[in-house]
């Protein structure tokens, strides 16, 4: 199975400003309603991920004397559980998440289905958890329709979408949903908690418009490429492009197009006689961009293009 090598960094030990959805699951769960496939959808980085993990740590550590803090929506990092699952020893819960905008590949739910089959050595539940759902291709979704249609005895299901991509209507229908939605205010308080929980320094000047998750990936991306917040859209986006150049990490792409619409609604705020020359040259800018990204175009006269574009605007 695919499992994060850093999966520790990937949630955090104290759940912020999600509590009524926690709730919601929890009580679903200790009231023996909770579904054989729940879907969850929201943004990237919003929190799905670490909602999960919560409520995975209140289901399989309350088997312990160390359970979890359900007033404080904290994570107990000595539970047996906990470290099995960082670890990759846990026999209770299959992690399943897609590599860097990848398919998740069949082999991976051909062994998932082979594992499943068979029971669990204790009586607890088994939770399989896919991340990336969207990232399912035919073949997979074909090889896992018939287990989340017929889970096994004791066999449960949450399908994490990140709505980077379509999913597709054969996995839904078979799903319970929930929507995980986060106001700029509990953003904020998730981004501040993350930032004095990891003793970050806060990089960026944009972080109320984002989810916690991207934050996270955009400081981390300034801290490496030596972006200053301070430096005008240009620059950041030739240190960014050069580096996806060398890397192919689509994150870089990612924040590229995240600063481009960034700085042209500012554009916009100011000036809204010209709205619509500056949208035409923002999607221009975008489209130099994609060009670059999929047709490996000449980075020296795909910034000269993007520098005479931002001149213009």
């Amino acid at each position: 199975m695919t499992v994060p090598n850093d999966l520790k960094q990937l949630y955090s030990k104290k759940l912020v400003a999600l509590d009524t959805y926690f709730n919601e699951m929890i009580n679903l769960y200790d009231k023996k309603k909770f579904p054989n496939v729940l879907l969850i959808n929201g943004k990237k980085g919003i929190g799905k991920f670490t909602l999960t993990m919560h409520f995975m740590n209140y289901i399989f550590s309350n088997y312990e004397t160390t359970p979890y803090n359900v007033q404080d929506k904290t994570i107990n990092t000595n539970s047996i559980f906990y470290n099995s699952l960082l670890n990759k020893t846990s026999q209770d819960v299959i992690l399943i998440k897609a590599e860097e905008n990848k398919n998740i590949k069949i082999e991976e739910i051909r062994s998932l289905k082979s594992t499943i089959a068979h029971s669990s050595l204790s009586n607890k539940p088994r939770f399989t958890i896919i991340d990336d759902v969207e990232f399912l291709n035919n073949n997979s979704i074909n090889a896992l329709l018939k287990t989340l249609e017929e889970p096994a005895l004791n066999n449960f299901f949450i399908l994490i979408n990140n709505q980077q991509s379509d999913l597709l209507e054969t996995v839904s229908s078979r799903c319970s949903k929930t929507n995980i939605f986060l106001n700029s205010n509990k953003t904020n308080d998730v981004i501040n908690y993350l930032i004095q929980d990891r003793e970050i320094e806060n990089l960026i000047n944009f972080k109320n418009d984002i989810t916690p998750g991207m934050f996270l990936k955009f400081n981390e991306i300034y801290f490496k490429y030596k972006i200053d917040k301070n430096d005008n859209i240009f620059i950041k986006l030739n240190k960014l492009i050069n580096g996806y150049k060398k890397e192919k990490d689509k994150s870089l792409i990612n924040l590229t197009y995240f600063l481009v619409n960034h700085s042209f609604l500012d554009k916009i705020k100011t000036n809204k006689k010209d709205i619509e020359f500056l949208l035409k040259t923002k999607s221009s800018i975008i489209k130099i961009i994609d060009n670059f990204v999929q047709f490996n175009l000449n980075i020296n006269s795909v910034l000269n293009s993007i520098r005479i574009k931002l001149n213009d605007a």
